[in-house]
């Protein structure tokens, strides 16, 4: 952990600073600087999140570092309603630049410990976050300024928003990250980032009653947060530095928790069957590129592409006949009616059908229709684009798994 930490300081010193930094070795007075940098840090001092870790290598040295090189730092604290609480420039009169290194050096760590002070004791003031909103603040604080060789911006805490654009309780973690990022660029939410660099610490790092994220989901948070910078111009940093584990008092407004499902879907390839591997450890999405239904409609568009993409399921599932399985149909937009539900059921029965025509015991298969009330639904994605079509499909799962057992019961 102490290696991926340094060489993880090493590569943002490299980032950040375009003077040799003290942190990072080597020279140390502002005078062998050799160039300006701008920092903003956005922290977010919420519920549902585990305490900022304002110890970390990563926010000590860039504070002490850019306040001796005479850079300038803004802070913004992300909670429902984003706010921009600090904006300073460290520069000096030259007079005073003449001072010794050790003068300058005590100068700056005094400056950056009263800083650090003033943002450990931030709280949020509205409940929800929205982070998107946050970042969008804090490239507002540093595109208008001139003669800085370097703009960062250090984000912090889990990234999980609740509110906004990019809100995750729309199962946002469900959908593929280039998706996410394709909806919000249709909408125009993406900031500048041209020369901003992006940096994350305690991204996915949530507390109770939050529930924990997994791995793939850590994963996809990460990917969809560097696919907005990167898609902004920018360029982004993910590092894994813990958060602080050390208890506080402090009470925040209450945070929703999102939801997170418990089986992520992965889309049908005949790759997924092989001898060591389960079809069926995650369920199967067919979505419109597997198998394609006439528009409004539970008529195949291609029948003969549709049979041939299900008859490997078929013969997995006449290997296996222990298993039992689920077709749930799932539909585009966020409102159903007796028209969707009705579509969706009849787009499963036809998939059922198909299964039954090749060889499978139809005792086995159970069909239900779920319109767009469903754990893998994107909200906000409308009728049109690649999320929208993700949305309209027949899933697989096996009979007997959590979900399939919580979907029957209702």
């Amino acid at each position: 952990m102490q290696k991926r930490i340094t060489a993880l300081l090493t590569t943002i010193c490299l980032i950040i600073m375009a003077a040799s930094l003290t942190g990072c070795g080597g020279k140390t007075s502002a005078e062998e600087s050799s160039g300006r940098v701008a920092v903003c840090y956005v922290i977010a001092p919420t519920a549902n999140s585990q305490g900022l870790n304002f110890n970390s290598p990563l926010v000590q040295d860039t504070i002490y570092d850019t306040i001796l090189n005479y850079g300038y730092i803004s802070v913004v604290v992300v909670d429902g309603n984003p706010e921009l609480v600090a904006a300073d420039s460290y520069d000096i009169d030259a007079q005073y630049k003449n001072a010794s290194k050790e003068k300058l050096k005590t100068d700056a760590r005094s400056k950056a410990t009263n800083l650090i002070t003033y943002m450990e004791n931030q709280i949020a003031n509205d409940p929800q976050v929205d982070y998107l909103e946050g970042l969008r603040m804090a490239v507002r604080s540093l595109s208008s300024l001139e003669g800085y060789d370097s703009k960062t911006i250090i984000l912090m805490g889990t990234a999980l928003s609740t509110q906004g654009t990019l809100n995750f309780k729309n199962n946002l973690l469900s959908a593929e990250p280039d998706m996410v990022v394709d909806l919000l660029e249709e909408k125009e939410e993406i900031p500048n980032l041209d020369g901003i660099t992006v940096v994350s610490q305690q991204m996915g790092d949530v507390a109770s009653p939050q529930q924990k994220l997994s791995q793939a989901q850590k994963k996809c948070l990460q990917e969809i947060w560097a696919g907005i910078v990167e898609r902004g111009g920018g360029t982004f940093v993910y590092n894994d530095i813990m958060a602080n584990p050390v208890d506080t008092e402090i009470t925040y407004p209450e945070v929703d928790n999102v939801e997170l499902p418990t089986e992520t879907p992965i889309v049908f390839d005949e790759g997924a069957l092989d001898e060591d591997e389960s079809l069926l450890e995650n369920p199967v999405m067919l979505t419109e590129e597997q198998v394609s239904f006439v528009p409004d409609k539970a008529t195949y568009l291609d029948e003969k592409e549709a049979v041939s993409t299900i008859q490997p399921i078929a013969a997995y599932l006449m290997e296996n006949t222990q298993i039992s399985i689920m077709l749930a149909g799932t539909t585009a937009g966020d409102e159903d009616s007796d028209y969707t539900m009705t579509l969706s059921q009849k787009r499963a029965d036809a998939v059922r059908e198909t299964l039954i025509h090749l060889g499978v015991d139809e005792s086995r298969i159970v069909s239900v229709g779920l319109g767009s009330n469903n754990p893998w639904h994107v909200y906000g994605a409308g009728y049109e684009g690649s999320i929208a079509a993700s949305n309209r499909a027949v899933v697989l799962l096996d009979a007997s798994c959590d979900t399939a057992k919580e979907i029957l019961s209702e």
